[in-house]
């Protein structure tokens, strides 16, 4: 079990004992749902552009700091 967490740390950051404050983990239900609405739609038959798809799915679960990096580098 040990082995596992060490490797989890060590190649995909996670493994944490995290500590999250009541803020904290109202941010992270937010950023879930908000998260599940953008697949929900994806999945569905709404209509969204191939270009706009695309951008979604690059960037869905990365953090808002790596995103804007994106946006700026565009």
């Amino acid at each position: 079990m040990n082995q596992l967490r060490e490797v989890m740390i060590k190649y995909r950051n996670i493994g944490y004992d995290w500590q999250f404050s009541d803020k904290q983990k109202e941010l992270l239900k937010q950023y879930y749902n908000a998260n599940k609405i953008l697949v929900d739609c994806l999945n569905s038959d709404c209509y969204v552009s191939l270009e706009v798809r695309q951008q979604i799915e690059e960037t869905l679960l990365l953090p808002i700091a790596e995103i804007k990096q994106r946006q700026q580098q565009s």
